[in-house]
C-alpha cells in the first residue's frame, strides 16, 4: 500500500460528499481511505458509511468519543498501513492526480517529507484562486527547507500540504498535539527538523475550502484561541532552543516571535465581537511580558520592534493594526 489518506470528519454533512467524491479518484490499488468518525450528531457518519460500502479501499473508524481534529488524526495514523500518509480535512477537495504524482515522486526519491502547494476554493462561488507561491527545491534536509521557506516568508504549517513517510513518523514518535488549536504548527516544524530528505514542489494538491463555519471563523465565539497561540509559542521556542544555533533554529525563533504577535494582531483582524475582543485583550495584557519576549528574542529587527510596542502598550499595538 503506497498511501493512507486520513480523513477525520465532524459535522461536515454539507461538505464530506464532495471531499469523498474527489478522494474516490485516487487509485484503489495504491490507496486506503481512513474515514475517522469523531462522533458528531449530523448525517456525516451515514454518508461516510455509504461511501465505504461502495469503495473497498475505504473504511470508517468511529472513535469512542469526540476528541477534536488532532485526536482524530492520531486515530487514523495509528490505523494507517500505507508507506506514506496524507492528512485530508473533510471539507477540502484533494487534487487526486497531483497528489499521487507527488507521493510517487516521494517514494522514488526516498523522501521523509514532501511539500506541495494549495489553492483557495470559495465555498459560495465555487471559484478557485492560487495559494501562496512556493519555490521548488531539490532534495534537502527538512531543516534546510524550513529555513529557506521562513526566510522567503512562504512557510505554511498546514499538514495537508505534505505527505509524510509513515515509518519516519513512527521512528520519531511524531503525532498531533491534542487539545489545542494550531496543531499543525506543532507537527510540521518537528517533522521538518527531523527529516533527512525533504523537498518542496509546485504542484497544487489540494483546494482549501473557505467557508463560514470553519475553525478559523469560529474564533469570534470566545478567546480560547489565545491560550493555544501561547502554548504553541512555548513548545516551538523550546524546540528551537533544544537545537544547535543554526539557520533552522533561527528561522523557528523568528516564527515564534511572529506567532506571539499574532495574538494581539488578530484581535482586529478577526473582527471579533466586543465582548470577545475584550477577553482577548485581557489575555494579552496578562501575558504581554511573555508574548513580547518571544518577539524581542526573535532575531528579527522588525518583529522585535513590534514586540517592544506590545510590551509598552498592548492597546496601542492593537490600535495600530486596527488602522491597517
Amino acid at each position: 500500500m503506497l498511501l493512507s489518506v486520513i480523513i477525520p470528519f465532524y459535522h461536515v454533512e454539507a461538505y464530506i460528499g464532495a471531499c469523498l467524491a474527489r478522494a474516490a479518484e485516487l487509485p484503489a490499488q495504491d490507496c486506503e481511505l481512513l474515514l475517522i468518525d469523531d462522533c458528531g450528531t449530523d448525517g456525516s457518519a451515514a454518508l461516510a458509511q455509504a461511501f465505504a460500502q461502495t469503495h473497498a479501499n475505504a473504511r470508517v473508524i468511529r472513535r469512542a468519543g469526540n476528541g477534536g481534529l488532532s485526536a482524530a488524526r492520531n486515530t487514523g495514523l495509528a490505523e494507517a498501513r500505507g508507506e506514506y500518509v496524507y492528512f485530508l480535512d473533510s471539507d477540502d477537495l484533494p487534487e487526486p492526480q497531483a497528489l499521487m504524482t507527488l507521493v510517487r515522486h516521494a517514494k522514488d526519491a526516498q523522501l521523509d517529507v514532501i511539500k506541495g502547494r494549495f489553492a483557495f476554493f470559495d465555498d459560495e462561488t465555487g471559484e478557485t484562486s492560487p495559494g501562496p507561491a512556493i519555490p521548488e527545491t531539490g532534495v534537502m534536509t527538512g531543516a534546510a527547507l524550513l529555513a529557506q521557506q521562513c526566510r522567503a516568508d512562504v512557510y505554511e504549517p498546514m499538514v495537508w500540504q505534505c505527505a509524510y513517510r509513515r515509518a519516519f513518523l513512527a521512528e520519531h514518535a511524531l503525532t498531533m498535539a491534542e487539545g489545542l488549536l494550531f496543531e499543525d504548527e506543532l507537527f510540521q516544524a518537528p517533522a521538518l527538523l527531523a527529516a533527512q530528505r525533504a523537498q518542496a514542489v509546485t504542484d497544487t494538491i489540494l483546494l482549501y475550502r473557505q467557508r463560514a463555519g470553519s475553525i478559523m471563523k469560529s474564533f469570534a465565539r470566545d478567546a480560547r484561541w489565545c491560550a493555544s497561540y501561547l502554548a504553541v509559542c512555548r513548545r516551538l521556542r523550546a524546540l528551537a532552543d533544544s537545537r544547535a544555533r543554526d539557520d533552522a533554529s533561527r528561522a523557528l525563533c523568528r516564527r515564534v516571535g511572529q506567532i506571539a504577535l499574532s495574538v494581539a494582531k488578530n484581535i482586529p483582524a478577526y473582527a471579533l465581537p466586543p465582548a470577545v475582543a475584550e477577553e482577548a485583550m485581557a489575555f494579552v495584557r496578562a501575558n504581554r511580558r511573555e508574548l513580547s519576549g518571544y518577539a524581542l528574542r526573535s532575531g528579527d529587527a522588525l518583529v522585535a520592534a513590534q514586540g517592544a510596542l506590545l510590551a509598552l502598550s498592548p492597546r496601542a499595538f492593537v490600535a495600530l493594526y486596527r488602522r491597517h
